[in-house]
């Protein structure tokens, strides 16, 4: 009997030893990916602001974006991974991105450095070269006038050269202003006074007619999400992908802009990207729903939400019959928020784009 005894509370200590042992391991596990993902982070911040230096030098920054929305991209896989537990793939991810954004520093660097090159070169023509130019224009045009006037033969015909004052004076002002008018480009330009971002979403036919409404369980459908940015410089977006029932809250997007709110429904997935000023931003979207109907509730419980073959959970998401509209509906919304240099964090820029689905059952 006291061998028994004995052998039992070994097995206990090594169950409680074991079972410490994985805490340690596993809180370890978390806060390696939570390093991993803060870096490819911060690189990734990094390397948007250079591109965003580099296009206000007025560097062609298309490829650099495309590299930061591909690591982007993998970056936010990296942020879904940890959010579920599964921290090596967290870090496997995170590091990915890093690596797709080696030598970006020195090539973003160099891009910005060739276009101030290029930016004294063209003000030194097109600015001071066309207002030397014009400025030659009219001392040489009134040279000739002072010098005509003293010869008031021409050609053995006796001219008075007074009678064509008016003539010359507009021939050369008009002939000033052509040499003057890259300069004057430069200084008459009417400046930008509206600076948004447009959001919107198109049907499968890149149309904004028939959007996907009528689902069927684990069918696919695809929309395109893009963006249009206006705001006068190079901008990091995140779009936040959510889900919600109609007694769910919905984000605003009237009103004052600082006014707006977001919704307080957690995440699904966020969506990044990186636009250049007045270029666009677009990507196809192909998602279908697990869901199962309920009849003794009249409600539809959601299992799962695929998007662009990315496994989301909605479990504990239900949307209860309507009887009035006789359907279950739920609204798959894209909320966008725009990072912030100042204070180094994501704030919601007050819009937002999505579907009311309503979900069959067969």
């Amino acid at each position: 009997m006291p061998r028994v005894k004995l052998f039992l509370l070994v097995l206990i200590f090594l169950i409680f030893c074991m079972t410490d042992l994985t805490s340690i391991v596993l809180a370890d596990a978390r806060t390696d990916a939570e390093n991993a993902v803060n870096s490819a982070h911060r690189v990734i911040v990094e390397c948007y602001k250079i591109a965003a230096d580099a296009q206000k030098a007025g560097a062609n920054v298309t490829d650099l974006l495309n590299r930061l929305n591909e690591a982007g991209e993998v970056y936010s896989k990296a942020v879904l991974a940890f959010k579920k537990g599964n921290y090596d793939l967290a870090v496997s991810l995170a590091n990915e991105s890093q690596i797709m954004l080696e030598n970006f520093v020195e090539e973003a660097n160099g891009l910005k450095e060739e276009a101030n090159r290029h930016g004294r070169w063209d003000f030194m023509v097109n600015f001071v070269g066309s207002i030397v130019g014009a400025v030659s224009v009219i001392v040489v045009s009134f040279s000739l006038w002072t010098l005509l006037k003293r010869k008031r033969v021409i050609r053995g015909r006796r001219i008075r050269v007074e009678d064509y004052s008016v003539t010359f004076l507009i021939i050369t002002f008009i002939v000033a202003l052509i040499v003057a008018s890259p300069a004057l480009s430069r200084i008459l330009v009417y400046p930008r006074t509206e600076f948004f971002t447009e959001l919107w979403i198109l049907d499968e036919n890149h149309r904004a007619e028939n959007y996907p409404f009528n689902i069927t369980k684990n069918n696919e459908y695809t929309i395109y999400l893009g963006i249009g940015n206006h705001l006068g410089y190079c901008a990091y977006y995140v779009v936040q992908v959510k889900f919600r029932n109609e007694s769910q809250p919905a984000p605003t997007s009237f009103g004052p802009i600082e006014e707006r709110v977001p919704s307080n429904l957690t995440s699904l997935f966020n969506i990044t990207a990186f636009v250049a000023d007045e270029e666009v931003w677009e990507i196809p979207l192909t998602f279908s729903i697990d869901y199962t109907y309920d009849a003794n509730l009249s409600r539809i419980d959601f299992g799962r939400l695929e998007l662009n073959d990315i496994p989301l959970d909605l479990s504990g998401y239900v949307a209860e019959w309507n009887a009035t509209r006789r359907g279950c509906y739920g609204s798959l919304f894209f909320e966008l928020w725009l990072y912030n240099d100042i204070n180094s964090q994501f704030e919601y820029h007050g819009r937002f784009v999505g579907l009311w689905l309503n979900m069959t059952v067969s």
